[in-house]
């Protein structure tokens, strides 16, 4: 913008030079001109500069290495002319900060694209406070509030994790407290207290003795991974690759699960692999400290796996 003006201004400087040497009709013209543009110049960019905004988009999951991009948009009518917005962005990650500028408009172009570096694991955060809106000749400039905050995850691979051989594959049932109807049983041979309605008369036959049809119902998922903290990029990658697997495999299962992340210190309930990612950027929002991941997890679980960074 400064450079719009420094023309402007030296062409002025000319102008006058010229009309002091020559004071012709033209010169006089020349000069009314090159002043009236000022005035004209923040007539007509006024609207475009008063209604004029811009829009962020990212994808709010990524893969490490994938290929991704953000784009800066200008929605609007053309009918009312801008030169260009300016936007300060400042991206922050948990190794890097760093801040960047971007003009949309019909300058330079209605959309704009900037790459994503997803070579680090984790949560990239991209932050704006502030946009400058340039008249059409790049004279006038009118600042305004553009508060703007998102997060993008990005995710290592899928690493499976030691010591494994103890995941569930399938659905856990257990007996089904005070009896009743249930699509899946299990026979087992009468006991002292047993109703006779649940005597299974026609296997019980066969074997000369009383069985019980009992039966049964879904386990509640009261399953638990915890996943420990980092201190290396590395390790980073390493946990959140073996978080990844362990999720991903249980939900193959149908098997709904918690999660714990150690610097986050709580629990979320995990049905989709949605709610996996959900919870993710929100414990590793730095700026997400006031907000809580309240949950009612089970006093007790019947396992728990624990996911670190060893070999």
């Amino acid at each position: 913008m400064w450079k719009y003006r420094v023309i402007y201004a030296l062409t002025l400087i000319g102008s006058t030079l010229f009309l002091v040497l020559y004071p012709l009709w033209f010169s006089w013209y020349l000069t009314v001109s090159l002043l009236l543009l000022l005035p004209l110049d923040l007539i007509i960019s006024m609207p475009g500069m008063l209604s004029r905004q811009i829009s962020l988009a990212a994808p709010k999951v990524l893969e490490q290495g994938g290929d991704a991009k953000l784009m800066f948009t200008m929605p609007g009518k053309k009918r009312l002319p801008v030169k260009f917005v300016k936007l300060r962005l400042k991206i922050s990650g948990e190794d890097f900060t760093f801040r960047v500028h971007f003009k949309v408009g019909p300058e330079c172009g209605s959309v704009r694209e900037m790459k994503i570096d997803t070579s680090y694991s984790g949560l990239m955060v991209f932050e704006s406070k502030r946009i400058w809106k340039v008249s059409l000749l790049g004279l006038f400039c009118i600042p305004a509030v553009f508060k703007r905050r998102f997060s993008v995850l990005v995710l290592p691979p899928p690493v499976e994790p030691p010591q494994t051989e103890a995941l569930p594959s399938g659905v856990l049932l257990h007996p089904k407290p005070g009896g009743g109807f249930s699509d899946d049983h299990d026979l087992r041979p009468f006991r002292s207290g047993d109703a006779i309605r649940s005597v299974h008369w026609k296997v019980s036959a066969k074997l000369d003795s009383l069985v019980i049809r009992e039966p049964l119902e879904p386990l509640t998922h009261s399953r638990l991974i915890r996943a420990a903290g980092w201190n290396t990029a590395r390790e980073r990658d390493l946990i959140l690759g073996r978080l990844r697997w362990a999720s991903e495999y249980l939900l193959e299962y149908d098997l709904p699960h918690y999660v714990s992340l150690d610097i986050g210190g709580s629990y979320a309930e995990i049905t989709k692999i949605a709610d996996l990612y959900d919870y993710l950027r929100l414990v590793l929002d730095n700026m997400a400290d006031t907000v809580q991941y309240h949950i009612n997890a089970p006093v007790r679980f019947v396992w728990v796996l624990q996911i670190d960074a060893t070999e």
